[in-house]
């Protein structure tokens, strides 16, 4: 691979060790001596003094060229950046949206469904099966009795889920399904 001309260390002898070479970058010191030199005499100023509307030089962007008149950009001259008032007409803004949509959210559904059987059927069906496996671990010689009751409990609560199933569509409904 070839060197570059920028890389310090591309194997090259420089021409003369102690005399600056044109092409040699500018060390770091120089750069920011630069950059302290563009700051300007800063030993009077405080911090609180506000930029005068005069003292404030206007920025120019650049602009399509199919755009007639170029425009400048000045910075506001009794505002700065902690002056806005940006909270107070957010909340405004927000209280007129909430004004205009007027919503109201539904009444929540009954907890437990609305039909008693429904709810039993539902209670024997998931609760039987644990109530049994309770049983049989923490009373190994319960009466076959009462876990002949609970099995029976459980047939029933399936027989009423199955029996109050729907078999047929709602007239209403044109519901085919998912749609992609």
């Amino acid at each position: 691979m070839a060197p570059r001309p920028d890389d310090p260390d591309d194997g090259v002898p420089s021409q003369g060790a102690d005399v600056p070479d044109e092409t040699d970058p500018p060390s770091d010191e120089d750069v920011w001596n630069g950059i302290v030199a563009q700051l300007g005499d800063l030993a009077g100023y405080d911090g609180t003094a506000p930029v005068e509307p005069e003292a404030a030089t206007p920025l120019e962007f650049p602009v399509a060229p199919w755009i007639a008149e170029s425009r400048v950009v000045r910075p506001a001259p009794d505002l700065s950046g902690r002056d806005w008032e940006g909270s107070a007409q957010f909340d405004e803004a927000e209280a007129t949206v909430d004004s205009e949509e007027h919503f109201v959210p539904p009444d929540p559904g009954p907890v437990l469904g609305g039909d008693p059987l429904l709810t039993m059927a539902w209670i024997a069906a998931v609760g039987m099966p644990l109530f049994l496996l309770i049983v049989v671990i923490a009373w190994p010689t319960a009466p076959a009795a009462l876990i002949q009751a609970a099995a029976v409990v459980f047939v029933l609560g399936v027989g009423v889920l199955l029996w109050r199933m729907p078999n047929r569509r709602e007239p209403g409904d044109d519901d085919t399904g998912a749609v992609v």
